[in-house]
């Protein structure tokens, strides 16, 4: 009965499971979990106490703490899968990976904890045993979630005037008026309007591609050109609602405070969440019937 047994970390571990390897405890579903657990409330820690403090916690839990439901749905998703990944042994790589993500963690570095996240799901994805392992899940899952966090947001603060310019002229074209870069003159003659970088579709595009990639890791469907359409269609819908809102701010001004302020935000933001999942959902579904 003892030659059935191997001590490892001062733990008996079962033959059956020799190759499985411990750290500080640890197995390797643990540790992926930790890894990824650590960086989130590292990144999201800070911008939830912010929120708490200016606006209450009421208003903050409606807002879901002015992170998306959607990137909320992702890190609990992921975190899932990195639970349910294959356990195995630990190689000094993956250590290194766990040490750099605590270190991150202990220091004030909140600021590269998104591109931190990336690099870690990334290794994860190059490491994973299969495309539909649970740990390629949760690579590709953390991966897209660092989009919105950060990646789009450093994409927007290079190429800003181009995709405001975008929102602008969608806006002109709908108004029947006049734009210049990201200004559109008012029906009627009222004035002009100036769209900002808050008001920029490119935030809600970047969630509507997370949605995607959430639900096609949650059905193990592979990227076929027909689900990414549906992708697409998603991109362009929540476009699409975010320019109707601007154009509503045009057409009545003396309401800018309700469609521009907490409550149309809210409700934009709602509809927008509750529009791409339903398309992501029956686009992927739909998809996984296709030949194509």
């Amino acid at each position: 009965m003892v030659d059935n047994f191997r001590v490892i970390d001062g733990i008996p571990v079962p033959a059956a499971d020799r190759d499985i390897t411990l750290v500080l405890g640890l197995s390797r579903p643990q540790m992926l979990t930790l890894i990824f657990a650590l960086l989130s409330s590292n990144a999201l820690l800070s911008k939830i106490a912010t929120g708490i403090a200016r606006d209450g916690w009421i208003y903050s839990l409606i807002n879901t703490f002015e992170v998306s439901a959607i990137v909320w749905g992702g890190l609990m998703l992921g975190i899932r899968y990195a639970w349910r990944v294959e356990p195995g042994p630990i190689s000094p790589l993956d250590k290194v990976v766990a040490g750099a993500a605590v270190l991150v963690c202990l220091l004030p570095l909140s600021p590269i904890t998104w591109p931190l996240m990336s690099i870690v799901a990334l290794y994860f994805l190059a490491t994973a045993p299969s495309s539909l392992s649970a740990q390629s899940h949760a690579g590709w899952i953390f991966l897209a979630v660092t989009v919105p966090m950060f990646w789009s947001k450093q994409l927007f603060s290079v190429f800003s005037n181009f995709f405001l310019a975008i929102d602008a002229s969608l806006v002109a074209s709908i108004t029947g008026t006049e734009r210049s870069s990201n200004i559109v003159a008012m029906p009627g003659g009222e004035g002009y309007l100036q769209i900002a970088a808050p008001c920029s579709s490119m935030a809600n595009v970047s969630l509507a591609l997370l949605c995607w990639v959430l639900f096609t890791q949650l059905n193990n469907s592979r990227w076929r050109p027909r689900n990414m359409m549906w992708c697409a269609f998603a991109c362009l819908s929540v476009m699409t609602i975010n320019v109707f809102r601007i154009t509503l701010i045009g057409y009545f001004p003396q309401h800018f405070d309700l469609l521009h302020g907490p409550i149309g935000t809210s409700v934009v933001s709602w509809i927008c969440l509750i529009v791409v999942v339903l398309v992501c959902n029956y686009g992927v579904r739909n998809g996984r019937s296709s030949a194509l």
